[in-house]
């Protein structure tokens, strides 16, 4: 009567899609940002290789997560107020 729901799951870890591997000019790979389109084509890609999975991405979907770096400031506030 019901179908099942898909639910992603929290205790795997998110796939990173902000960025992709280029070949730079002396052969080596780095990481440049990815456009909203190169990342909409990777996350249909991904999608059906892995369908409970959260993605980090720039497009503010449902299943897009983004990691929050608040924390990082906090503990140098803290650092920061026991050292004086």
């Amino acid at each position: 009567m019901f179908g099942k729901k898909n639910r992603l799951r929290k205790d795997l870890p998110a796939i990173d899609i902000r960025k992709k591997p280029v070949k730079g000019f002396f052969g080596g790979t780095k990481w440049v940002p990815a456009s909203k389109k190169e990342q909409r084509q990777m996350k249909a890609e991904l999608m059906k290789k892995y369908p409970d999975r959260y993605f980090v991405d720039d497009l503010k979907e449902w299943n897009s997560i983004d990691y929050d770096l608040s924390w990082i400031d906090q503990m140098e506030y803290f650092e920061a107020f026991m050292d004086d």
